[in-house]
Protein backbone atom coordinates (compact mmCIF):
# COMPACT_ATOMS: atom_id res chain seq x y z
CA UNK A 1 0.00 0.00 0.00
CA UNK A 2 1.67 3.64 -1.00
CA UNK A 3 1.18 5.54 2.21
CA UNK A 4 3.26 9.02 1.95
CA UNK A 5 3.10 10.54 -1.59
CA UNK A 6 4.45 14.10 -0.58
CA UNK A 7 4.75 17.21 1.31
CA UNK A 8 1.36 18.73 1.16
CA UNK A 9 2.29 21.15 4.20
CA UNK A 10 4.75 23.08 6.06
CA UNK A 11 3.55 25.16 8.73
CA UNK A 12 4.87 26.75 11.91
CA UNK A 13 3.97 29.53 14.77
CA UNK A 14 4.57 33.44 14.37
CA UNK A 15 4.49 35.85 17.60
CA UNK A 16 3.69 38.50 14.57
CA UNK A 17 1.83 36.73 11.21
CA UNK A 18 1.76 39.68 9.16
CA UNK A 19 5.09 41.14 10.16
CA UNK A 20 6.71 37.48 9.42
CA UNK A 21 4.68 37.00 6.12
CA UNK A 22 5.53 40.36 4.70
CA UNK A 23 9.20 39.52 5.45
CA UNK A 24 8.99 36.59 3.27
CA UNK A 25 6.97 38.37 0.54
CA UNK A 26 9.66 41.40 0.59
CA UNK A 27 12.89 39.12 0.41
CA UNK A 28 11.91 35.82 -0.56
CA UNK A 29 9.09 36.94 -3.26
CA UNK A 30 7.20 34.47 -1.22
CA UNK A 31 3.22 35.12 -3.10
CA UNK A 32 1.22 35.29 0.20
CA UNK A 33 -2.80 35.24 0.34
CA UNK A 34 -4.77 35.48 3.25
CA UNK A 35 -4.63 31.66 3.50
CA UNK A 36 -0.64 31.45 3.26
CA UNK A 37 0.83 31.09 0.52
CA UNK A 38 1.22 28.11 -2.31
CA UNK A 39 4.22 25.89 -4.02
CA UNK A 40 2.89 24.52 -7.23
CA UNK A 41 4.28 21.17 -8.52
CA UNK A 42 4.02 18.38 -10.61
CA UNK A 43 3.06 15.23 -9.49
CA UNK A 44 6.06 12.26 -10.23
CA UNK A 45 3.49 9.90 -10.58
CA UNK A 46 2.01 10.64 -14.65
CA UNK A 47 -0.85 9.13 -13.72
CA UNK A 48 -1.65 12.52 -12.21
CA UNK A 49 -1.90 15.15 -14.68
CA UNK A 50 -3.17 18.01 -12.00
CA UNK A 51 -0.91 20.40 -10.39
CA UNK A 52 0.07 20.07 -6.68
CA UNK A 53 0.60 22.29 -4.41
CA UNK A 54 2.55 22.45 -1.35
CA UNK A 55 0.93 25.14 1.48
CA UNK A 56 3.10 27.11 3.18
CA UNK A 57 1.69 29.28 6.25
CA UNK A 58 2.30 31.02 9.78
CA UNK A 59 0.32 30.48 12.25
CA UNK A 60 -0.81 32.58 15.19
CA UNK A 61 1.42 31.54 18.58
CA UNK A 62 -1.10 30.86 20.56
CA UNK A 63 -2.99 28.87 17.97
CA UNK A 64 -4.46 25.57 19.25
CA UNK A 65 -3.84 23.88 15.45
CA UNK A 66 -1.02 22.52 16.41
CA UNK A 67 -2.31 21.00 19.95
CA UNK A 68 -1.68 18.36 21.35
CA UNK A 69 1.96 19.05 19.76
CA UNK A 70 4.11 21.85 21.86
CA UNK A 71 6.51 22.07 18.89
CA UNK A 72 6.31 25.08 17.29
CA UNK A 73 5.49 23.74 13.79
CA UNK A 74 3.72 20.90 11.90
CA UNK A 75 4.24 19.02 8.61
CA UNK A 76 1.28 17.80 6.40
CA UNK A 77 2.11 15.12 4.47
CA UNK A 78 0.32 13.92 0.92
CA UNK A 79 -1.21 10.23 1.35
CA UNK A 80 -2.84 7.75 -1.32
CA UNK A 81 -5.81 6.45 0.88
CA UNK A 82 -6.36 7.70 4.27
CA UNK A 83 -8.66 5.44 5.80
CA UNK A 84 -6.68 2.46 5.18
CA UNK A 85 -3.62 4.45 6.48
CA UNK A 86 -5.26 5.74 9.80
CA UNK A 87 -6.72 2.21 10.48
CA UNK A 88 -3.27 0.37 10.37
CA UNK A 89 -1.63 2.90 12.22
CA UNK A 90 -4.36 2.53 14.85
CA UNK A 91 -4.10 -0.85 15.12
CA UNK A 92 -0.28 -0.37 15.17
CA UNK A 93 -0.23 1.93 18.67
CA UNK A 94 -0.05 5.18 16.86
CA UNK A 95 -1.58 7.74 18.60
CA UNK A 96 -4.35 9.37 16.61
CA UNK A 97 -5.16 13.28 17.34
CA UNK A 98 -9.26 13.24 16.35
CA UNK A 99 -11.17 11.95 13.18
CA UNK A 100 -11.25 12.51 9.59
CA UNK A 101 -12.34 15.59 7.86
CA UNK A 102 -13.54 15.78 4.46
CA UNK A 103 -13.65 18.75 2.25
CA UNK A 104 -13.83 19.29 -1.87
CA UNK A 105 -10.00 19.19 -1.57
CA UNK A 106 -9.42 16.02 0.56
CA UNK A 107 -9.70 14.02 3.47
CA UNK A 108 -7.80 14.90 6.65
CA UNK A 109 -6.29 13.23 9.62
CA UNK A 110 -3.58 13.82 12.53
CA UNK A 111 -1.20 11.34 14.47
CA UNK A 112 1.63 12.25 16.73
CA UNK A 113 5.14 10.75 16.40
CA UNK A 114 7.18 9.44 19.36
CA UNK A 115 8.87 12.88 19.77
CA UNK A 116 5.07 14.98 20.26
CA UNK A 117 5.20 16.24 16.49
CA UNK A 118 2.07 16.66 15.68
CA UNK A 119 1.69 15.43 11.79
CA UNK A 120 -1.26 16.49 9.17
CA UNK A 121 -2.25 13.33 6.91
CA UNK A 122 -3.86 14.53 3.46
CA UNK A 123 -5.85 12.11 0.56
CA UNK A 124 -5.78 15.09 -1.27
CA UNK A 125 -8.14 16.31 -4.31
CA UNK A 126 -5.66 18.44 -6.40
CA UNK A 127 -8.17 19.74 -8.43
CA UNK A 128 -10.72 20.63 -5.52
CA UNK A 129 -8.67 24.14 -5.21
CA UNK A 130 -9.94 25.19 -8.59
CA UNK A 131 -7.41 26.72 -11.12
CA UNK A 132 -3.84 26.19 -9.45
CA UNK A 133 -1.77 28.72 -8.76
CA UNK A 134 1.14 29.58 -11.11
CA UNK A 135 4.72 28.15 -10.50
CA UNK A 136 6.94 30.89 -8.67
CA UNK A 137 9.62 31.85 -11.13
CA UNK A 138 11.19 34.66 -9.39
CA UNK A 139 13.82 34.11 -6.16
CA UNK A 140 12.35 30.99 -3.83
CA UNK A 141 10.70 28.58 -6.55
CA UNK A 142 9.60 25.68 -3.77
CA UNK A 143 10.38 24.10 -0.75
CA UNK A 144 13.72 22.18 -1.13
CA UNK A 145 14.01 20.45 2.71
CA UNK A 146 12.54 19.68 5.92
CA UNK A 147 14.88 19.02 9.03
CA UNK A 148 13.65 17.87 12.23
CA UNK A 149 15.92 18.07 15.61
CA UNK A 150 15.64 14.70 17.55
CA UNK A 151 17.01 13.60 20.84
CA UNK A 152 17.24 9.93 18.99
CA UNK A 153 17.08 10.60 15.10
CA UNK A 154 17.79 6.77 14.24
CA UNK A 155 14.73 5.73 15.85
CA UNK A 156 12.80 8.39 14.63
CA UNK A 157 13.90 7.91 11.11
CA UNK A 158 13.33 4.06 11.60
CA UNK A 159 9.72 5.33 12.93
CA UNK A 160 9.02 6.94 10.14
CA UNK A 161 9.93 4.21 7.81
CA UNK A 162 7.99 1.54 9.20
CA UNK A 163 4.48 3.72 9.80
CA UNK A 164 4.58 6.21 6.79
CA UNK A 165 7.22 4.77 4.15
CA UNK A 166 8.95 8.17 4.57
CA UNK A 167 12.64 8.04 3.72
CA UNK A 168 15.46 10.57 2.40
CA UNK A 169 13.50 12.92 -0.11
CA UNK A 170 10.30 13.16 -1.94
CA UNK A 171 10.56 13.26 -6.26
CA UNK A 172 8.57 16.01 -7.98
CA UNK A 173 8.67 17.75 -11.60
CA UNK A 174 9.60 21.45 -12.04
CA UNK A 175 6.74 22.72 -13.67
CA UNK A 176 8.34 25.77 -15.78
CA UNK A 177 11.00 23.45 -16.65
CA UNK A 178 9.60 19.51 -16.48
CA UNK A 179 12.56 18.91 -15.07
CA UNK A 180 12.97 15.95 -12.20
CA UNK A 181 13.78 17.70 -8.45
CA UNK A 182 13.28 16.86 -4.90
CA UNK A 183 12.80 17.32 -1.57
CA UNK A 184 15.19 16.39 0.99
CA UNK A 185 13.40 15.41 4.37
CA UNK A 186 15.88 14.43 6.73
CA UNK A 187 15.66 14.05 10.82
CA UNK A 188 19.20 15.43 12.24
CA UNK A 189 20.78 15.13 15.95
CA UNK A 190 20.20 17.80 18.57
CA UNK A 191 23.29 18.94 18.12
CA UNK A 192 23.96 18.60 14.53
CA UNK A 193 25.60 22.19 13.44
CA UNK A 194 22.71 22.91 10.95
CA UNK A 195 20.98 24.04 14.13
CA UNK A 196 23.93 26.03 15.76
CA UNK A 197 22.19 29.50 14.29
CA UNK A 198 18.97 28.98 15.41
CA UNK A 199 16.86 27.90 18.97
CA UNK A 200 14.03 26.33 16.62
CA UNK A 201 13.38 22.57 16.39
CA UNK A 202 13.42 22.60 12.98
CA UNK A 203 14.72 24.08 9.53
CA UNK A 204 13.09 24.53 6.20
CA UNK A 205 14.67 24.78 3.15
CA UNK A 206 13.56 26.62 -0.28
CA UNK A 207 14.57 26.15 -3.83
CA UNK A 208 15.70 29.27 -5.54
CA UNK A 209 16.00 30.48 -9.28
CA UNK A 210 19.83 32.31 -8.90
CA UNK A 211 21.24 31.83 -5.29
CA UNK A 212 24.70 34.68 -6.21
CA UNK A 213 21.94 37.15 -6.77
CA UNK A 214 20.02 36.68 -4.02
CA UNK A 215 23.07 36.01 -1.35
CA UNK A 216 24.15 39.90 -2.58
CA UNK A 217 21.16 41.50 -2.49
CA UNK A 218 20.28 40.03 0.94
CA UNK A 219 24.30 40.18 2.05
CA UNK A 220 24.39 36.63 2.94
CA UNK A 221 28.16 35.56 3.30
CA UNK A 222 26.42 31.75 3.22
CA UNK A 223 23.57 29.87 1.75
CA UNK A 224 20.77 30.57 4.92
CA UNK A 225 19.63 33.49 6.78
CA UNK A 226 17.57 33.80 9.77
CA UNK A 227 13.87 35.54 9.07
CA UNK A 228 13.02 38.05 12.49
CA UNK A 229 11.87 35.38 14.41
CA UNK A 230 15.32 33.26 14.50
CA UNK A 231 13.57 30.55 11.68
CA UNK A 232 16.76 29.37 9.76
CA UNK A 233 16.02 29.67 5.86
CA UNK A 234 18.05 27.77 3.54
CA UNK A 235 18.30 28.28 0.17
CA UNK A 236 19.32 26.26 -2.54
CA UNK A 237 19.75 26.55 -6.20
CA UNK A 238 18.10 23.39 -7.74
CA UNK A 239 16.16 22.55 -10.83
Amino acid sequence: MKKVTGIGGVFFKSNDVTKLNEWYGKYLGFQITQWGASMTWGDIDPTNQYPCATAWSTFKSDSNYFDPSTLPYMINYRVHDLKTLIDTLRTDGVTIAGGIDEYEYGKFAWIVDPEGRKIELWEPIDSGFGEPAPPWTEKVTGLAGIFLKSENPQAMKEWYKKHLDVAENFKLIDLPSGKETYITWAVLAADNKMFSETGKPFIYSYRVKDLESLKVELNMNENWILDPEGNKVVLVQRT
